[in-house]
This record gives C-alpha cells, structure tokens and sequence, in this order.
C-alpha cells in the first residue's frame, strides 16, 4: 500500500501594504452664507483617510476610498470652499491626486466612494473579488486610524463579515475610527470586497 503527503502552506498570503495610501484632503472655507455667524468654519482644515490602488481603470493609475475622505459635502453654512486631495504612499512620497467619481452614501444603493487619479504613484493596483463574502468569513483592512502612519508601515485589522446592513453597507467587526474611513476591505486572496466608510 502506497500513501502521499500533501504539504499545506500555513503561511498567510502577505497583505498588500505597498498598495495602500494615506489620503490627505485640504479643504479652505472661503466664504459662508452667513459672513457673521460666529460658527462659520472660515479657514483651512487638514483631513485624513485611506486608499488603496484598483485596478479599475487600464492604464490609469486610481485609487479607491470613501466618499468623504476626498470631498466634504455642501452645508447650509458653506457658501464658498476650495478642496485639493494629495496621497503619500509607502516611500513617504506625497502625490496630488484628482477625483474622477464621487458618491456619497444614501442606504438605498448609493455607496459613499471616491475614485482618484493619480498619474504619479507607481504601486501594484489590487483587483475586486467576482465573490461577496459569506458571512462568518474573516476578512482584513489595511488603514490609517486617526492617521497612524509610518511608511512603509501600515496598520492591519482584522474582522469578521457580519452580513448585509442595508442596500449599500453591511457590517464587519473590525476596530476603527476617523482616518480608518477608505480602507480597502480584503478576503484572504487579497481581493477587495469592500471599502470601509462608517464605524461605530
């Protein structure tokens, strides 16, 4: 009688941490509706969030993130704002990027995403999963809370896929909070699934 040994690899397939990036969204209030409303956020402000490389356009290098990392919406207040987006990738290099589509979310469908151009970053782009998670399956983000960030290192999460939410969102136990939002959502074959955009 005769047997065979099958080898298992235990080694994890390595997070794409080169791909990732850290988006910075510098936003100028120049005017409000109310000039004398001592609430009116005149000035500039500095906000942080995560991105990942897609392969979603050929021969473009975009990055995928949250709609609101890359544009923050109109308010009552805000009459007049100017908004430019950078990304620094693994190297520490800083990169002016251009929205090309922008969603925000609304529970019927709409998802709060944002696609980026940006022709200068050189960096593997990572496909979308053809699968939805099943729920109970673990899956990992890779993202900047509170914009934590050390080239070339990257924070990673893990969490477990809970199930749909509503038309656009669904839940996963991961920790996050502000800085996390625009994260890639990765399966275990380093496919995205998703795109961090809401924590609790």
């Amino acid at each position: 009688y005769g047997c065979s040994i099958t080898r298992v690899n235990s080694h994890p397939v390595e997070p794409p941490t080169k791909s990732f990036v850290k988006i910075l969204l510098t936003a100028n209030v120049i005017s409000c509706t109310d000039e004398k409303d001592p609430k009116c956020p005149k000035g500039e402000m500095i906000l942080s969030g995560s991105g990942m490389a897609v392969s979603l356009v050929k021969n473009k290098m975009t990055v995928l993130t949250a709609g609101h990392v890359c544009d923050i919406r109109p308010t009552k207040k805000i009459k007049e704002i100017i908004q430019v987006v950078h990304v620094i990738d693994h190297t520490g290099t800083v990169h002016q990027a251009w929205p090309i589509l922008i969603t925000h979310n609304n529970q019927v469908g709409l998802a709060d995403l944002c696609l980026l151009w940006v022709p200068t970053l050189s960096v593997e782009k990572i496909k979308f999963s053809k699968r939805p998670p099943k729920i109970g399956e673990e899956l990992t983000y890779i993202g900047a809370p509170k914009g934590i960030y050390h080239p070339p290192t990257v924070p990673i999460f893990k969490g477990i896929y809970s199930g749909l939410v509503d038309a656009s969102s669904a839940l996963f136990t991961a920790p996050a909070t502000g800085g996390a939002s625009g994260a890639a959502v990765l399966n275990k074959e380093n496919k995205i699934v998703g795109v961090l955009w809401g924590t609790k």
